[in-house]
């Protein structure tokens, strides 16, 4: 399977008691899956949550097999398009992660942090583009899909057939041309020097907060589905 979004969320919040810890990552995690389950269009793939304590640091990803792209990419019109939609897809239930994720807690003191990434998904529509600039040939991006999928590509030719397909049908645009600065009387600018900022002095070293027990709850499902799979770390 390949890896077609991951979310990392964080928040700064004092540690929670062990079994509330627990039972807020599963909430987490059944509440992401039924949305997912509702949004995005794909027969089948793997969840995995994440969520560590000591402040509250949490990590989504979504997993699916290059045919299972292949289908839900189809149900789109062309290869691009249908890529398109389904990565848009996996960036909204990302956003619907971090909300959850942060809805127990008082946002008016602390502020979430939220960071998305298309992986994969993200890696071929970057594979068209660079195809349309004319930094790369169909073959370099075809191999370069090849390191993405692994030796899975082997078992869905129609995606491997179809997105080759596509790319050779993206029109190359000629790069065009640094545009400089100039003024009135065509004389090219000089882009002003910002003043550099001074260094910070040093803070001095705060004092070590006491040990508190810690742990990392990971929930997933390896296909959508198996049964749901818990396990409790200490840290």
């Amino acid at each position: 399977m390949a890896n077609i979004g991951t979310i990392d969320f964080y928040i700064g919040v004092p540690s929670l008691p062990r079994e509330d810890f627990e039972n807020y990552s599963t909430q987490l995690f059944d509440e992401w899956e039924a949305y997912v389950g509702q949004n995005l269009e794909l027969s089948d793939y793997s969840l995995v949550l994440e969520v560590e304590e000591g402040s509250i640091k949490a990590k989504g990803k979504i997993l699916a097999t290059a045919s299972v792209l292949y289908f839900g990419i189809a149900q789109y019109g062309s290869f691009i398009s249908g890529l398109q939609t389904i990565n848009n897809q996996v960036k909204a239930v990302g956003d619907y992660l971090g909300e959850r994720a942060s809805s127990p807690f008082d946002l008016s003191r602390v502020q979430p942090k939220l960071r998305k990434r298309g992986e994969s998904l993200a890696r071929l529509e970057n594979l068209f583009i660079k195809v349309q600039r004319g930094e790369l040939t169909v073959e370099m991006a075809m191999q370069e899909t090849e390191a993405i999928f692994g030796a899975e590509l082997e078992e869905a030719p129609e995606f491997y057939n179809d997105l080759k397909e596509s790319l050779e049908k993206t029109q190359v645009i000629p790069q065009q041309m640094e545009l400089k600065l100039v003024d009135v009387n065509g004389e090219e600018l000089a882009i002003p020097h910002l003043p550099q900022k001074q260094p910070r002095k040093p803070q001095q070293p705060r004092n070590p907060a006491p040990a508190v027990d810690q742990f990392r709850v990971e929930v997933w499902r390896e296909t959508k589905n198996s049964k749901r799979n818990v396990k409790v770390t200490s840290l």
